[in-house]
C-alpha cells in the first residue's frame, strides 16, 4: 500500500498482483489519501496482533496435546507392565515377543 507525495499533494495507491506483475491502483488524493493510509496501517497492526494471538493459542493447544500424549504413554506403559506380570505369574514366558505357556511348568 502506498502513500506517495507528488508536489504538494498526497496520492494513495493500492498495489495488486495480476499474474506475475504488480499493478498500482489509484484510490484517492489529499486528506482522503492520508486517512486511507492510516486506516491501512491500523488494519495491518490489527492483523499482526490477531496473528500473534492465534499463534499463542496454537502453542497452548500443542502443549495441551503433548501433555495428553504423555499421560496416555504412561498409562499404556503401566498396562503393559501389568499384563507382563499377569502372564509371568500364570506360568507363561516370552518367546520372540509372544507369550507362550511353559511346558512342564
Amino acid at each position: 500500500m502506498g502513500l506517495e507525495r507528488r508536489g504538494n499533494n498526497y496520492y494513495y495507491y493500492r498495489k495488486e498482483r495480476t499474474g506475475s506483475k504488480v499493478v498500482s491502483v489509484y484510490e484517492g488524493k489529499g486528506s482522503l489519501a492520508q486517512l486511507m493510509a492510516q486506516f491501512d496501517d491500523l488494519r495491518k497492526a490489527e492483523e499482526m496482533v490477531n496473528k500473534e494471538s492465534v499463534q499463542k493459542l496454537d502453542e497452548a493447544e500443542r502443549a495441551r496435546q503433548e501433555e495428553i500424549d504423555n499421560r496416555i504413554d504412561t498409562v499404556c506403559a503401566q498396562a503393559s507392565a501389568f499384563v507382563d506380570a499377569l502372564f509371568l505369574t500364570n506360568g507363561y514366558h516370552k518367546h520372540s515377543r509372544t507369550w507362550r505357556r511353559k511346558r512342564n511348568g
